[in-house]
């Protein structure tokens, strides 16, 4: 428009400006924008508006705080909004003292944070782990009667839970509710998935029984975190008893549930019942997923049922789920562990017709193999070739093979690689510490 000398207006421009990052068109309306301003328009608080949360949703927050700046120097009052946009685009990026620094500015100029504001920097708190900041953050805005919602508590809550701080997060609820806020299935939920993560199970079957007692219908997510506590705690008749509730009371149990109890049923050793637990999820109509197939694919595996693990991974293509390089490396390690060398190699010179690659995993699993069976120098062929398959060797990968040289006694290799290791920003692992320490005992240093 500007081209063809056709002057628009503000209004015009504005609106252009608008449908462009209505669209996702950002960079093109930031272009038009940087246009208006060269051909002497002044654009208004609106345009500026949509701008300033065009560049924050594509995170250029730089940006957008120098387009701050600009607004002031033009004039125009910041309100809520514009601060707001911008202190949540610095959270997201982890600029922390940067929004608190606009927070402060803010509040200087008399405008009160919402609801909103404050949520954006207790989560930015939390996904920094500066949990004592967050909770003071928190106790300070109480302080000053500002209403937070279920929402903040809950962002608080849950980040104290999974880092085993559940005596905080207890006093944060207690907070909340002499506030008149109720807790819901997901702060419970948070709070029962932390007693879990500490093998609490009793404290959280207590919450579990406690948020079914103050109205909310417990769902798959909250049964699946208890069902998970019990089998990691070896508590698998526990887990089947809240299973069967499900199946009697509701929710119906999901394939996540299922994937849950088959691994805790193959980790202990029961593969038959596995297998009658797969086989009934099958049967119940639940949209079969990858899921429930690779748990049930490696708790075979693991146990060295081979022969059970192929028929499973052929039902798998046969039910049209297309098996990733995960479930190969699953039924690769699973050969190579029973020494069935020849058929795991053959399985994986298969992968790229099948349109797979080998990732690093795949390649320490066959390196891993390799050395067991007393060929390193086989293994070390692979972990060369590894660069020209646009797959670089990790710190795993090296951990492997440099064990793989000293299990079989190829010393020299051995030291040779571990400086290449050095070299490359790696750190020897505990396993191949011990074996250098060993040699090192035998030899009389």
């Amino acid at each position: 428009m500007l081209k063809l000398c056709i002057q628009p207006t503000v209004v015009t421009l504005s609106t252009l400006i608008d449908g462009l990052c209505a669209q996702g068109k950002v960079a093109h309306a930031v272009n038009l924008f940087d246009e208006m301003i060269e051909k002497g328009y002044q654009p208004n608080l609106i345009t500026y508006s949509t701008i300033l949360n065009g560049l924050c949703k594509m995170g250029y927050t730089k940006k957008a705080v120098r387009l701050l700046r600009t607004m002031e120097k033009r004039g125009f009052r910041l309100d809520i909004v514009a601060y707001g946009t911008v202190i949540d685009s610095l959270c997201k990026e982890r600029l922390l003292t940067e929004a608190l620094e606009l927070l402060s500015e803010m509040k200087g100029k008399g405008i009160p944070p919402n609801i909103v504001i404050y949520t954006c920097l207790i989560h930015a708190m939390c996904v920094l782990s500066q949990l004592g900041e967050a909770t003071r953050f928190l106790n300070e805005v109480v302080a000053t009667n500002i209403a937070l919602d279920v929402v903040t508590y809950s962002i608080l809550v849950d980040a104290l839970c999974k880092e085993g701080m559940i005596s905080e997060a207890e006093d944060i609820v207690s907070i909340m509710i002499k506030q008149g806020i109720e807790p819901d299935i997901v702060m419970y939920s948070s709070l029962i998935d932390g007693y879990c993560l500490q093998s609490q199970m009793h404290e959280a079957r207590r919450v579990f029984e406690l948020m079914i007692d103050n109205g909310c219908a417990s769902n798959n997510f909250s049964y699946n975190i208890m069902i998970n506590g019990y089998c990691k705690t070896k508590r698998l008749n526990k887990a089947m008893n809240l299973f069967h509730e499900m199946l009697h009371k509701g929710p119906i149990p999901d394939t996540v549930t299922y994937s849950i109890l088959i691994q805790g049923m193959c980790q202990r050793g029961r593969l038959y019942s596995a297998k009658e637990l797969f086989r009934k999820m099958c049967a119940s109509r639940q949209v079969q997923d990858l899921m429930a197939f690779s748990v049930l694919l490696n708790g075979l595996c693991r146990h060295g049922e081979i022969k059970e693990a192929i028929k499973l991974f052929k039902e798998m293509k046969n039910n049209g789920l297309e098996p990733n390089i995960v479930h190969y490396n699953i039924l690769i390690d699973g050969m190579l562990k029973t020494r069935q060398i020849k058929v795991a190699k053959e399985l994986f010179h298969r992968l790229s017709t099948k349109g797979l690659n080998p990732n690093v995993y795949t390649y320490a699993i066959m390196i891993k193999g390799f050395c067991k069976e007393g060929l390193p120098d086989k293994a070390y062929q692979l972990f060369k070739v590894m660069e020209d398959n646009d797959c670089l060797p990790n710190s795993r990968c090296y951990n492997v093979m440099i064990q793989g040289f000293l299990q079989n006694f190829y010393i020299s290799q051995a030291t040779q690689l571990l400086k290449e290791m050095v070299r490359e920003g790696y750190s020897a692992d505990a396993c191949t510490a011990t074996l250098f320490v060993n040699l090192l005992c035998c030899d009389g240093r």
